[in-house]
């Protein structure tokens, strides 16, 4: 129905305009619509429309009055609910959502908390564009079952992990840390292409660029750089033990041990040559307990020793250097370096040689020389003293196949020389004994000390005069 206008009449209310019937029937039935809209007859259904298309429905107060509908407050634009401590609830119809177009700002949200009612659902803050989303606190941020964050950022959560997926995998996404400025200092991040060689990379800055420093790879782990191992009771960089730097692992407190140590009956491998560079390189093999035999056991490539050298002896006391060869099926020992010299069990070989080169040698300046020059065994004295052939027994030279005497020295006793192993010489108490012709080529045969009488022995010879006379007994 059309809003229907009172009749008032001319100026002066000559009683030209409608009567008071009229005019109250009028008004009746432009409130008789109102009452209907906003009561929720069935006509209108409770909504309060401005017939005009595209039309706005306007409820304002004049001046600093107010609206007031039920207990909620609307004056200019700021609804309030005139019931104390009680909230202000917008629904929409059905599935409608309640849009907010524009900037909202909220003056305070109930116990500070933005809560998704929908069951399971997202929380979504979008920016529009290339828009930033800025989360500014003067506090600390908590997320999950967090009451009272420890940190910038808290997360507590029964497996809490925070994940940072790239949206192209050519990209390498990764954490910023930068100065008060903004200028980046370092830089954790992932890189590796199309789902493989991932890895991950830690970057320092130096006085010019941020470099890598640290990267950890599918097979391991990369240090750029000084790799510093610091003391468990102290993080400063004086107290550090070890340093690794371009293949060298150096001890950086003065004169510390440099430890490598296995676990329970593990071993220290290398696969690569150990040379020792110092001004005096010693190698020390320390045993735990003076039972013990350590060393240095030589393997083969199946593991099984093949030699070794090994110090034996218990309480400090009989203490010896063993080196043992591989031998019928077992490591046998063939040198012993004892506390009174050496000791060899088998064979001592040295290759020909001569007085200069390959020879046994004795004595301060190797005057003694023993060799084998390829075709002879020589025995020489090479100093100004020499050569003697002791012993307190007999002393013998003979042939090595059989029992032929050459030579035979008797201690205490004859010397006896023999031809085919037959005695032809020896000497005796009182002179030498000749078995066999005694042959003389000399001009001469000198005969001094003669009996000068007849000694009445048959075939001895006695001096008459100046002859030489055989006496015939």
């Amino acid at each position: 129905m059309a809003r229907q206008n009172i009749d008032t009449g001319a100026l002066g209310n000559p009683a030209t305009g409608d009567t008071l019937r009229t005019a109250m029937t009028k008004a009746n039935q432009n409130f008789t619509e109102l009452y209907e809209d906003l009561a929720g007859t069935s006509s209108s259904g409770g909504f309060l429309t401005n017939p005009t298309t595209n039309g706005d429905v306007k409820i304002q107060a004049n001046g600093t009055g107010i609206v007031e509908i039920d207990r909620l407050s609307i004056n200019n634009t700021t609804i309030t609910s005139m019931d104390t401590n009680a909230d202000v609830t917008i629904h929409g119809n059905g599935t409608g959502g309640v849009v907010l177009g524009g900037q909202v700002t909220a003056g305070a949200i109930s116990t500070n908390e933005i809560t998704n009612r929908g069951s399971n659902s997202n929380i979504t803050i979008e920016p529009q564009g290339t828009g930033d989303i800025l989360l500014k606190c003067g506090g600390q941020v908590g997320i999950g079952d967090v009451g009272s964050p420890d940190s910038s950022l808290h997360i507590k959560q029964t497996n809490a992990i925070i994940t940072l997926q790239r949206t192209n995998d050519n990209n390498t996404p990764g954490i910023d840390f930068q100065s008060n400025g903004g200028n980046v200092r370092a830089q954790i991040y992932m890189d590796g292409m199309n789902g493989v060689n991932k890895e991950l990379i830690f970057k320092v800055r130096d006085d010019s660029s941020t470099d890598e420093r640290f990267r950890v790879t599918k097979s391991g782990a990369n240090v750029t750089g000084t790799f510093n191992i610091m003391d468990d009771s102290d993080s400063t960089l004086s107290d550090a033990t070890i340093s690794m730097a371009e293949n060298k692992i150096t001890t950086l407190r003065s004169n510390d041990n440099l430890e490598l140590n296995a676990n329970g009956t593990g071993t220290v491998k290398t696969d690569s040559n150990l040379h020792l560079l110092s001004a005096t390189p010693i190698i020390q093999i320390q045993r735990s307990d003076n039972a013990n035999v350590p060393g240095i056991s030589f393997l083969g490539d199946g593991g099984t020793e093949g030699g070794s050298i090994k110090f034996d002896g218990t309480s400090g006391t009989t203490n010896e250097i063993i080196l043992s060869s591989f031998h019928s099926s077992a490591v046998t020992e063939r040198l012993r370096v004892q506390t009174t010299g050496a000791k060899v069990t088998g064979i001592l070989k040295i290759p020909d040689g001569s007085s200069s080169d390959n020879y046994a040698g004795f004595g301060d300046a190797d005057d003694l020389k023993i060799f084998h020059n390829g075709s002879h065994s020589i025995i020489r004295e090479t100093g100004s003293g020499s050569l003697y052939l002791q012993s307190d027994n007999n002393v013998i030279l003979g042939k090595d196949t059989s029992g032929e005497f050459f030579v035979r020295g008797i201690a205490d006793g004859a010397v006896e020389l023999y031809h085919d192993n037959s005695k032809k010489f020896e000497t005796t108490s009182g002179g030498v004994s000749v078995t066999g012709n005694l042959d003389a080529d000399g001009t001469q045969i000198d005969f001094t000390n003669l009996p000068t009488s007849d000694p009445a022995v048959a075939g001895r010879l006695w001096r008459s005069g100046n002859d030489v006379k055989i006496s015939t007994g």
